[in-house]
């Protein structure tokens, strides 16, 4: 196709020869008079490629020169963005624990049926699995360490021994057989937050649970009391009267020896295994729970939740 070669010379004005469908369409991918294919010779499409290739090697070391530099100023554990100027920012929100992501914020189980209760005590069970099994960490739990009311020293974390929680334990079942279910609640890290503690009796928030402010008062040293405190109540009148009395364990609190994370390896975040000693039951009942700090602001809206985790439970 193309141009006619008269006497070897190329005439562009002459009329291309006529010739059928098929035979202009094979001749569109290899013209053996021309010796082109897909209109080029060979000559044009080696100088095609060169010039891909060296385009190509060329975005690559820019691309790699670029990379290079980025990760050059980046630390492993640093992030580059911290509290206010990071997407996280510097509220920590709540989380609970079971958490089925199917039934969302929903527990409801049959305490007459194994089959129910199950599900949950395997999601406690698997959230904890690392508390338990220090091979499961990246480090094996190598730098972790009983830290006592100290915090730990640079490239060390402190270990959360599941003892604490009393019986909220697997053998127990998480107290789901007993009707006294256990919620595991943590808060959320944030890299190089700090808590302000509510650590004086004389100036705790008008809004705290009488019960988290008789923990307070009835510590002895100032240690005891530098602490995030948590709480859980019921959403709405209703809910408080069918909550019923609760108990924390080791204590409505998450001590100031986990603070500040800093993304060291093995570290765990602190627990407070909230039991619900006598829910009401066949009612659903909604329960919020909350972390107390001065830096920490409770937002209740369900689109941006800070400081807080809900949930929903029903006991048959």
């Amino acid at each position: 196709m193309g141009a006619d070669k008269h006497n070897g010379v190329v005439t562009y004005n002459r009329r291309p020869p006529q010739r059928p469908l098929l035979k202009r369409i094979q001749y569109g991918i290899w013209n053996p008079e021309e010796r082109t294919f897909l209109g080029r010779t060979g000559k044009r499409w080696g100088v095609i490629g060169l010039i891909y290739l060296v385009m190509y090697i060329c975005i690559v070391i820019f691309f790699s020169i670029c990379m290079c530099g980025m990760l050059s100023v980046l630390d492993e554990r640093i992030p580059y963005f911290t509290l206010a100027d990071s997407i996280i920012g510097n509220n920590p929100g709540m989380g609970h624990r079971p958490l089925i992501l199917e039934e969302e914020s929903l527990i409801w189980y049959d305490a007459k049926d194994p089959k129910t209760i199950q599900k949950y005590v395997d999601n406690i069970s698997e959230f904890l699995a690392p508390y338990e099994n220090k091979s499961l960490l990246i480090n094996q739990g190598a730098n972790q360490h009983d830290c006592g009311m100290t915090k730990p020293p640079r490239n060390e974390v402190c270990s959360f021994n599941l003892s604490q929680l009393g019986p909220c334990s697997k053998e127990n079942n998480f107290g789901f057989t007993n009707r006294t279910p256990c919620i595991i609640i943590k808060l959320n890290k944030i890299f190089d937050w700090n808590p302000v503690f509510y650590n004086d009796p004389d100036d705790l928030p008008p809004k705290m649970p009488v019960t988290v402010r008789q923990y307070i008062n009835s510590t002895t040293s100032p240690e005891e009391r530098r602490k995030v405190w948590v709480s859980c109540e019921g959403e709405r009148p209703v809910d408080v009267e069918t909550l019923g009395p609760i108990n924390y364990y080791p204590y409505p609190g998450l001590s100031e020896i986990y603070f500040p994370y800093d993304n060291t390896p093995g570290y765990l975040s602190p627990l407070v295994a909230v039991q619900l000693m006598n829910p009401t039951l066949h009612q659903f009942i909604n329960i919020r729970c909350r972390a107390w700090a001065r830096n920490i602001l409770l937002t209740k809206s369900l689109k941006d939740l800070k400081g807080s985790t809900s949930f929903i439970i029903m006991i048959d």
